[in-house]
C-alpha cells in the first residue's frame, strides 16, 4: 500500500490535480479525495473498457488514458495495468501538460515496481 500512497502523493502534487481516484479494475476504490467518489466507478468503467476496445481495434494500439470536459472540469481517466485512475482539473488550470504529466508518473510507477 505505500506504493499506492507514494503514486498518490507525487500525482497530488502536479499543478491543475483537483481531484482523483484510484480504483482496481472490478471496481475497489483504493484512494481517493472526492466526495462522491462512488457514483464514478459504473461510468468509469465502462468508459474505459469501451475505448481500450476501440483503441485496440482502431489501430491496435493500447489506450493511453483520455479526457473529456464536463462543464467547468476536465476529467482524464487512464486505465494502468489493473488499476483505473480518473484525475479532475479545473477548465481554468493553466497546466496544459497535466495529461502527459500523469502518463509520464504512471510510466515512472509502473516500471519502478
Amino acid at each position: 500500500m505505500a506504493k499506492v500512497a507514494d503514486f498518490i502523493k507525487a500525482l497530488s502534487a502536479l499543478s491543475g490535480v483537483d481531484g482523483y481516484l484510484l480504483a482496481e479494475g472490478r471496481g475497489q476504490i483504493l484512494s481517493h479525495n472526492l466526495s462522491d467518489c462512488d457514483s464514478y466507478m459504473p461510468w468509469v468503467q465502462t468508459l474505459v473498457q469501451r475505448c481500450t476496445l476501440l483503441s485496440a481495434s482502431l489501430n491496435g494500439d493500447q489506450l493511453r488514458g483520455l479526457f473529456f470536459q464536463e462543464d467547468d472540469r476536465l476529467i482524464y481517466l487512464f486505465p494502468i495495468r489493473q488499476y483505473q485512475l480518473v484525475v479532475m482539473q479545473h477548465a481554468e488550470s493553466h497546466n496544459v501538460d497535466l495529461f502527459e504529466q500523469i502518463e509520464a508518473l504512471i510510466q515512472e510507477t509502473v516500471e519502478s515496481g
